[in-house]
């Protein structure tokens, strides 16, 4: 795919920010708690994860440079003291290794983008200390209306002769109850996988259309020639004001699945 493009992903940043504030209000980080960051983005949870931390330090990895380089401006307007324990490094979230060790493993909506959950999982218990914290955060929410119009859309003619092998990312995240037992048997405790659903209000379905440019309907638009990829967001737009019953304001319903585990301590 294409690079990211920061701004549009922010436009929604209210609403994009809300299961990181959930996660706030049960992570508990020690003054001096190593923390990794995998999919940061523009950086701004990464800094505030280093902020709760004021003796620790925050890594983040992101596979975007356009996201690194936000994430780096962002830095530069940190204090002296909490930019020099903040780092920010171009890097495949799935593919990461180090011989560092962390006490909190980080992902907030990155890892769907990743195929292998299994590998990256396990890769996430080979970076936490003994008794390190793993909080992921991903969309679950294939099954919504937005995403079951786009995937209907892309499977019809003519589209499907450019994305008929295209699926939205989150068709990858499984339930709570596999999460579990997978997290279980790669030796973490203390496992606990939920889902949370967040209501957003919307002007319109435009506004989801919007919403999706900068996430899931940017593999399809990828793949589809440039000339056509208005004329295939204007036919699904169409197909949202029909299928969510108006052109006018409604809560756009998003469901997101929450992983929480611990390294073992012996």
């Amino acid at each position: 795919m294409k690079d990211w493009d920061p701004d549009l992903y922010n436009r929604f940043r209210a609403y994009r920010a809300e299961p990181f504030h959930a996660v706030l209000k049960r992570l508990e980080l020690g003054p001096a708690h190593e923390i990794l960051d995998l999919g940061c983005g523009s950086g701004e949870n990464t800094i505030e994860l280093a902020r709760r931390a004021p003796h620790g330090r925050a890594l983040g990895i992101d596979s975007s440079p356009a996201m690194i380089a936000r994430a780096n401006a962002a830095k530069a307007g940190l204090t002296e003291q909490l930019a020099a324990r903040v780092d920010f490094r171009l890097g495949e979230i799935g593919a990461f290794a180090s011989s560092d060790r962390y006490s909190v493993v980080f992902s907030n909506a990155a890892l769907h983008w990743v195929k292998d959950h299994r590998r990256t999982l396990q890769a996430c218990y080979r970076l936490l200390r003994p008794g390190g914290r793993l909080v992921v955060q991903m969309p679950a929410n294939n099954e919504e209306t937005a995403q079951i119009t786009l995937s209907v859309l892309a499977a019809e003619s003519p589209w499907r002769d450019f994305t008929g092998r295209i699926q939205v990312p989150s068709a990858t995240v499984q339930t709570p109850q596999y999460y579990t037992c997978l997290l279980k048997g790669l030796g973490y405790t203390d496992v606990d996988c939920y889902y949370q659903v967040f209501a957003h209000p919307m002007n319109g379905p435009d506004d989801v259309v919007q919403w999706s440019r900068a996430t899931v309907l940017r593999p399809f638009l990828d793949a589809i020639p440039e000339a056509r990829r208005e004329e295939f967001v204007a036919q699904w737009r169409t197909r949202l004001q029909a299928a969510y019953g108006t052109s006018g304001p409604f809560t756009f319903n998003f469901r997101r699945i929450f992983l929480w585990a611990r390294r073992r301590t012996d």
